[in-house]
């Protein structure tokens, strides 16, 4: 699939009417996934709301552009701005993140220790998401894993299926970057 492909894909799912209640914070976590992947990096957003349900952060993965920082996956840079911008926030309860991939080991540990309520992805990342592994986690990590929750977006299919296809636009060419670095 080639960029025109996706953004035409995109149009078509972020105007379908649904009756899913994630859909619209599904929009802009995969409206941040495909500014990303136009950038060159992996196509992965995220979107951080507050107890009322609205939007504090929006996020975008930028590891490569616009220059190598290999901590900047979508779900850090929402955190890192929000504890930046709101540092009297000392509790994460009733605040949901939704990230258009599952989260990585990396992602995962941040939102453990970060205490973020509830997280929500949009698609499954069969190579390294972590919500199906946690049974692997260290017991101090299923201790903090109690006290959130991590489950699947309920948004359309094609909205999931977006979100797998913007991930995967890039993924061998941002491969390829890591391995000759």
């Amino acid at each position: 699939m080639t960029l025109p492909d996706l953004e035409a894909k995109f149009a078509h799912a972020s105007t379908e009417r649904t009756h899913h209640r994630d859909q619209h914070l599904g929009i802009v976590a995969c409206r941040e996934a495909l500014a990303a992947a136009r950038a060159g990096n992996y196509g992965v957003g995220a979107v951080l709301v507050d107890p009322n349900g609205s939007i504090l952060e929006q996020s975008r993965n930028s590891v490569f552009f616009p220059h190598f920082r290999s901590d900047l996956h979508a779900e850090m840079v929402a955190m890192n701005a929000f504890e930046e911008r709101h540092p009297e926030v000392d509790n994460m309860r009733g605040y949901t993140l939704v990230s258009s991939l599952e989260p990585c080991p990396m992602c995962m540990a941040r939102l453990l220790m970060a205490g973020v309520q509830t997280v929500k992805f949009l698609a499954y990342d069969e190579l390294a998401g972590m919500v199906n592994q946690r049974h692997q986690f260290p017991a101090a990590w299923k201790r903090l894993w109690q006290r959130q929750e991590f489950v699947q977006a309920d948004v359309s299919e094609s909205l999931k299926q977006f979100a797998r296809d913007v991930f995967s636009l890039n993924l061998e060419a941002c491969r390829q970057k890591l391995l000759s670095r």
